[in-house]
């Protein structure tokens, strides 16, 4: 079986989480432009797919400490976490996140900010850790780029500074 073909039928359950009717086989295949016969071939049944899709989402939480730790400075590291994020709610959201990954990346995050030498005196690592949890959680991405209509950049913009704000002297 192709990479290429698994990695197109993934991409098409993505765009196809957004719309109206949600995912099904047969509107991945549409997406896809592939018969219903080879979105099976590659995965056997829904469960599969979404399973497959929820780690394609969201990069391995190990590529993203990588991004953490190779960021210039804590406020980097943060952009470029929120930005991934933004990329990969659309899912999460639909799916299900259970935030562990998501967790430890946080507390790396304010690892960095206290290393830094920024991190705002009146919180303890855990608080600042449990605050970006909840701001970078993918109901308050549905709630402000689906309910409000907000788009992904003025989501990233907005949600980055509030972050910042929240946690830095």
């Amino acid at each position: 079986m192709s990479s290429e073909t698994h990695i197109r039928i993934l991409d098409a359950a993505l765009a196809c989480t957004s719309r109206e009717k949600g995912l099904t086989m047969a509107g991945v295949a549409a997406q896809a432009g592939l018969s219903r016969q080879a979105v099976y071939l590659h995965f056997p049944n829904r469960g599969q797919l979404l399973a497959a899709l929820a780690a394609y989402a969201a990069r391995p939480v190990e590529q993203q400490f990588a991004a953490i730790t190779a960021a210039p400075s804590a406020r980097v590291a943060l952009a470029a976490m929120i930005s991934e994020l933004a990329a990969s709610h659309p899912v999460l959201a639909r799916l299900g996140d259970p935030g562990d990954g998501r967790l430890a990346l946080c507390a790396a995050i304010v690892d960095r900010f206290r290393a830094e030498g920024a991190l705002a005196p009146h919180l303890s690592p855990d608080t600042a850790r449990d605050l970006l949890w909840s701001l970078t959680s993918p109901a308050l991405w549905q709630d402000l780029v689906t309910g409000r209509g907000w788009p992904v950049e003025r989501y990233r913009n907005h949600v980055g500074f509030l972050a910042v704000g929240a946690l830095t002297r």
